[in-house]
């Protein structure tokens, strides 16, 4: 039996002092169940974590994906190490920011030029600045989660912009329709006219509905983002865009480019991305030493890799099987499965908190010692036996939740 006393603890005190008792919203107690979950950690190591209460937990979650090695790799803590030594920020810029540059524009050669942020939600914005001011155009086009920001959030959390102190006339130049191809088509043709560019999750399509999407996007004078902040380095070495072959105007990346550490990057030509310093496009903390050697070695560690990710070919399985287990129980238009190897989840209605799949999984996850909130993120720490084990339990979880359908 797993105490959680220290946690709930920790809840009541860090909810009286900080919105939602954490910083990051995805982290936030509420999106777990108490006496199941863990609301605060104290260490980790590999693919598993130990909670403030002592429970020790096979960690699905990843720290919202970001970590793809594990908790604390050695070469990583290494690397880290090394920089404190030589400091973490200086008053002017530091070598590891041109040399990350290098590193990155070899592996996209497509790019020439390259801007560094603390979070993938200011590298899109930055491209959405860029692509206003080249096209002369205002409106953007959204399908998916890009961030908090006032160009986005409204839509995401279908609320009117006012409700989040969001000024409404910003809703006039910031349009957004389903993740389908055929609504994506049907608003650019409409916008055409009004639209400097679409920003798109890419792992979110096949690569034919994206080339259709590119060609419309030519015809119309319209540039293309792709948000890769959360697929990237999880999805493949060369992110969606190098699976696919398909590389937009603006590439941005940011979780697990450094293992867990704030950087996000914004790739394009050299005579798109340079006008940023014309545009006054600036961080504080975007050149500082620690993220960006985190970023190096972790780029070094996939170079030495003999497949990456690691996990693929084991998660191609799973999710096989997964499939096959919900046409077996005929629930083939009542669960759905969504995603790829390295980032995946099954849900029955498109609420994430009332979900009632969500809940089942979460909570025998938890009774059999595995954290999770929904989504399963496995990284090169997880071995076979544990992903073997979240795959038995998801499977019994589509039983359960046929029975209930049955009752």
């Amino acid at each position: 039996m797993r105490i959680f006393e220290k946690s709930l603890q920790w809840y009541e005190k860090s909810n009286s002092i900080i919105p939602s008792a954490c910083s990051t919203l995805a982290k936030t107690p509420s999106r777990l169940f108490r006496n199941f979950n863990p609301f605060c950690a104290r260490s980790a190591h590999g693919s598993h974590f130990i909670d403030v209460d002592g429970n020790e937990w096979i960690d699905c979650e990843m720290a919202m994906g970001t970590v793809v090695w594990g908790h604390n790799p050695s070469f990583l803590r290494e690397a880290l190490l090394e920089q404190i030594d030589n400091g973490i920020t200086f008053s002017v810029a530091g070598e590891n920011e041109i040399r990350y540059a290098d590193l990155l524009l070899a592996k996209f050669p497509q790019y020439d030029s390259i801007k560094f942020f603390k979070n993938g939600a200011d590298a899109i914005y930055a491209a959405i600045r860029l692509c206003r001011y080249m096209s002369k155009k205002e409106a953007i086009l959204s399908c998916e989660y890009h961030g908090w920001l006032d160009w986005c959030s409204f839509h995401y959390y279908n609320q009117n912009a006012e409700e989040l102190g969001i000024p409404h006339n910003i809703t006039n130049t910031s349009f957004h329709c389903a993740p389908k191809i055929n609504n994506i088509l049907d608003m650019l043709s409409l916008n055409q006219k009004q639209l400097a560019c679409i920003i798109l999750c890419p792992s979110s399509y096949t690569r034919e509905e994206l080339i259709q999407i590119i060609e419309r996007c030519r015809t119309y004078q319209i540039y293309i983002i792709f948000d890769e902040i959360t697929s990237g380095v999880r999805y493949g070495y060369r992110g969606v865009s190098g699976a696919y072959n398909i590389y937009p105007d603006f590439l941005c990346l940011s979780k697990g480019l450094t293992n867990g550490l704030p950087l996000a990057v914004c790739m394009g030509s050299n005579q798109s991305v340079l006008i940023m310093e014309k545009l006054r496009i600036s961080n504080a903390h975007s050149s500082e030493n620690l993220a960006l050697a985190a970023a190096i070695a972790c780029e070094k560690n996939l170079k030495k890799s003999p497949s990456w990710p690691s996990w693929e070919e084991e998660g191609k399985g799973i999710l096989n099987e997964i499939e096959e287990e919900i046409i077996k129980y005929g629930l083939k238009e009542k669960v759905f499965l969504k995603g790829y190897p390295g980032n995946f989840h099954l849900f029955t209605i498109q609420d994430f908190y009332t979900d009632p799949f969500r809940e089942i999984l979460v909570k025998k996850l938890s009774i059999e010692g595995i954290f999770s909130k929904g989504f399963i993120l496995f990284s090169a720490a997880h071995s076979h036996n544990e992903m073997q084990m979240v795959k038995q339990i998801i499977i019994d979880c589509i039983k359960i939740y046929s029975d209930t359908l049955e009752k």
